[in-house]
């Protein structure tokens, strides 16, 4: 008897994998944010800074082509319609075409890590890696930027009559704030304190978690930002909490309301504004309160736009990029929360809510990536108390990966049991009983 013919099926030059092409977009991304302020000074002065935008718009190309098989849950899809409607009611407040695509372009991480970010963790060590060596680069630009005098400081330039800064020059209390390599030293702070979550999680000895930890706090503290260093010291509260249950879950219900409740404070309460001009630590926190809070918030409130909000595309950067009359004051909302009431009314404080399902997912995982996500989340979601952190390229982009890793490991749990006729079937089989 001749053996059977074994057909083994080449792969065609046209295949290729697309969890590999994702993380590459990724770590993209990851190295134009975190070397922003110096690639924005050297490639404008080559002509060619227009290749900054490559990694998002790539972004953007990917979420389009797996959108078509993407599988999520009805609140995903809802959301996606809110945006939708958003984006219509805009228009009909005087929005254009350039409002909504630079919006979207805004958010095209969050939109890109929620429908492929769960399919980078196949190559979880050259992610690693990546972060890793942006990390070591952090670090070391807030040692040159205290030392040296770099070239991209300060610098601006302007694109289609656009002026962009580079890196913005900051001070606070008299002190200058490094930003190293990035555009200005909040964003560092960001950068910092998600790197070194995601890497302190993910790796196996406890001893490098902790120097990685202590590293990167000490980063973010030479910032000078307030924010960061609360959302990194909370985020590691969180972790060490995670075996007990329903304390993390308690924390993480306070850690949201808190977020929601800070920016009516300001409405609720007669608060003194002279603390602003008087240098301290908290003069950002009370000048948010007196003036920026409550001025987004009575603007919707004057124009009748307190459930639906201006729209999508009418809060935020784009809004500064295409500007629309009537709409100045929603360019800059130091708050998620209120950045998202803005844009999309109820349904944004809604959006916002649902931090707290996403994460009560996140900490029931298991693995070190689920770890990783809720952890770099959490930090997020501090963070977001008083900054836009839709206008935080890595900020969506983590957030969106952890979300789709809680929306991939919902469906996963969710097995159809046997049929009893099934069941019974079996157990009569030898050795099954």
């Amino acid at each position: 008897m001749s053996p059977t013919p074994v057909y083994i099926n080449k792969p065609s030059l046209m295949s290729f994998d697309k969890s590999a092409v994702f993380v590459l977009v990724a770590i993209s991304l990851i190295l134009v944010e975190t070397f922003s302020g110096a690639l924005r000074f050297y490639l404008d002065k080559a002509g060619v800074s227009v290749l900054l935008y490559a990694p998002k718009i790539a972004c953007l190309l990917f979420f389009a082509l797996e959108l078509r098989s993407f599988k999520a849950g009805p609140s995903v899809w809802l959301s996606f319609l809110v945006l939708l409607l958003s984006s219509a009611w805009a228009v009909l407040n005087g929005a254009g075409a350039g409002n909504f695509a630079f919006a979207l372009y805004g958010i095209s991480p969050l939109l890109f890590g929620l429908t492929c970010g769960d399919q980078i963790a196949r190559h979880k060590r050259l992610f690693m890696w990546v972060i890793a060596f942006a990390l070591m680069a952090s670090l070391a630009g807030i040692v040159l930027d205290k030392y040296s005098n770099l070239p991209w400081k300060g610098y601006s330039y302007s694109i289609g009559g656009t002026e962009l800064s580079a890196n913005t020059t900051w001070t606070a209390e008299d002190a200058d704030r490094p930003a190293g390599f990035a555009r200005i030293s909040s964003a560092l702070a960001i950068i910092i304190s998600i790197f070194s979550l995601y890497l302190m999680t993910m790796v196996r000895s406890k001893m490098l978690a902790v120097a990685i930890c202590s590293v990167g706090l000490a980063g973010v503290i030479l910032t000078t930002s307030k924010a960061p260093v609360l959302a990194f010291a909370g985020a590691i509260g969180l972790l060490l909490i995670t075996r007990f249950r329903w304390t993390t879950r308690g924390a993480i219900v306070v850690a949201v309301v808190l977020g929601m409740a800070l920016p009516f404070i300001g409405l609720l309460y007669d608060l003194d504004p002279n603390k602003i001009s008087t240098g301290s630590s908290l003069s950002s926190i009370y000048d948010r309160l007196i003036n920026t809070w409550p001025n987004v918030i009575e603007e919707l409130v004057s124009q009748g736009r307190a459930w639906t909000g201006a729209g999508f595309g009418l809060v935020g950067s784009s809004v500064a990029a295409f500007p629309v009359s009537g709409a100045e004051v929603f360019m800059v909302s130091d708050s998620t929360v209120v950045y998202l009431w803005a844009a999309f009314g109820l349904a944004g404080l809604f959006l916002y809510a649902l931090h707290i399902p996403l994460f009560f997912i996140l900490a029931d995982s298991v693995s070190r990536h689920g770890r990783a996500m809720l952890a770099t989340g959490f930090c997020i979601c501090i963070v977001s108390w008083t900054t836009d952190t839709l206008e935080v390229t890595l900020a969506n982009l983590f957030l969106g990966m952890a979300i789709g890793h809680a929306l991939a490991a919902r469906s996963r749990v969710r097995v159809v049991a046997p049929k009893p006729a099934e069941a019974s079937s079996w157990a009569g089989l030898p050795g099954l009983s």
